[in-house]
């Protein structure tokens, strides 16, 4: 059975959902992840979190706690900055369509809540995407020679990475849930932790193991590599030679 999920970057369920997606397609299981904007009335630097804010996060993380299955965990660090994501949705709009969404996926997740990166700003996506997207399959000059996959003002190069971020809204607004993330399969709709639920479900139906935490964004390979894994390559861009410093949250 394929399932359709529905997500934010910034959602700390979100997080969870990334994490089991990524657990399923490793096991063969058919998973559309599905990126949409859920604040898109942020101001454009976003917004910074008051320490109720923040304490909330960390609630719901221990709530999320009762939902892990063995081996799964959470983030502990809390960031500062609630970021617009939508210059996120529009780099995994493109790495989607260029064979390259999984890695990108992961990566965006990771950069904001292991990081505490500013994933709405397109200068901060610049280096980290710059890997995935040229071991993409795209054709188009920016993307295939420089790794560009957001423009200046945080939207998609192309054009079918735009209509693709439209009409994932449009998909998920008809749903008229406003909890993420939202599942399909089945005919049903799920969301919030009833869609988490599923997922763990389907984990323990493809009797998959789990995968453990995503990696430090900034990791280097380690000495005496002469060539990067391509995992590695996906974590800190094309140019490995030099690395790159993810600038802190306001």
């Amino acid at each position: 059975m394929s399932l359709t999920v529905y997500a934010d970057f910034s959602c700390p369920d979100c997080y969870l959902a990334a994490h089991r997606v990524d657990v399923l397609r490793a096991a063969g299981v058919a998973v559309d992840w599905r990126a949409v904007e859920l604040s898109p009335h942020l101001p454009v630097g976003g917004r910074k979190l008051s320490a109720d804010e923040q304490d909330g996060l960390a609630q719901r993380f221990a709530e999320l706690d009762e939902l892990l299955l063995p081996g799964e965990s959470l983030p502990r660090t809390i960031p500062a900055l609630l970021p617009k994501t939508e210059a996120a949705v529009s780099a995994y709009a493109e790495a989607y369509g260029i064979g390259v969404a999984d890695d990108v996926r992961r990566l965006l997740t990771a950069l904001y809540w292991q990081q505490g990166a500013d994933i709405g700003s397109p200068a901060v996506l610049r280096g980290p995407l710059e890997g995935p997207i040229l071991r993409g399959t795209s054709t188009v000059e920016a993307l295939r020679s420089s790794g560009y996959a957001v423009s200046v003002d945080r939207g998609p190069i192309t054009f079918e990475a735009w209509r693709r971020t439209v009409t994932w809204h449009r998909e998920w607004a008809a749903l008229g849930s406003s909890a993420l993330p939202v599942v399909l399969t089945g005919g049903a709709t799920l969301s919030g932790r009833d869609a988490l639920q599923r997922l763990g479900k389907e984990i323990d139906y493809a009797q998959a193991p789990i995968a453990p935490a995503w990696d430090d964004p900034r990791r280097f390979p380690p000495a005496g590599t002469a060539t990067p894994t391509a995992r590695w390559v996906s974590w800190c861009g094309g140019r490995w030679r030099r690395g790159f410093r993810v600038p802190a949250a306001r």
